[in-house]
């Protein structure tokens, strides 16, 4: 269980780096920080834990930004891919856990 806190507490800092290293404007990136900042990590390791399987450090960070509430074109920016490849991602990621999970994006 520790081990899996300091992958997701990993991913976190990395979600962080990419946003102060965005071409975000700002006042966005305050907003956005300060909604990392205030995500609880007992809900994220409740989400991976239902992934039927190993969810990879891009994949997490991806459901970082959609726990976030971020906008599709800003995770495009920053992850520099064009927003249709934002869709894509999240409906695969939906594919990784069971049917009757709830998931909050």
């Amino acid at each position: 269980m520790q081990t899996q806190h300091v992958y997701i507490e990993a991913q976190i800092e990395q979600l962080r780096i990419l946003l102060h290293s965005s071409s975000l404007n700002p006042g966005m990136k305050d907003e956005l920080l300060k909604r990392l900042n205030e995500l609880r990590l007992e809900r994220v390791e409740t989400l991976c834990n239902a992934a039927q399987k190993p969810l990879t450090p891009t994949k997490l960070r991806y459901i970082l930004t959609f726990l976030i509430d971020m906008e599709v074109c800003d995770v495009a920016k920053i992850f520099h891919v064009d927003a249709q490849s934002v869709y894509s991602v999240r409906y695969r990621l939906r594919k990784l856990f069971p049917q009757q999970t709830v998931l909050p994006f």
